[in-house]
């Protein structure tokens, strides 16, 4: 995917799925440049509400909003 297929999510709950066919659920909160990420790549962070993940937007199969 890229920043402009992912903005529209920012702030709502969703189910990521990546290029691995995993699927990660929570809230999209922000995104981070390739500058301050650890991978290198800009990525996402999800929050699960348990556990934060950086996942790179270039990595990102499907976003799926769930509504609540």
């Amino acid at each position: 995917m890229k920043y402009e297929e992912v903005k529209e999510y920012i702030g709502k709950t969703v189910v990521v799925t990546d290029v691995d066919d995993k699927k990660f659920r929570g809230v999209i909160t922000n995104t981070e440049s390739e500058f301050d990420t650890e991978s290198g790549k800009e990525e996402i962070e999800l929050d699960t509400g348990k556990v934060w993940y950086g996942i790179p937007i270039d990595e990102i199969k499907e976003i799926m909003p769930i509504e609540k």
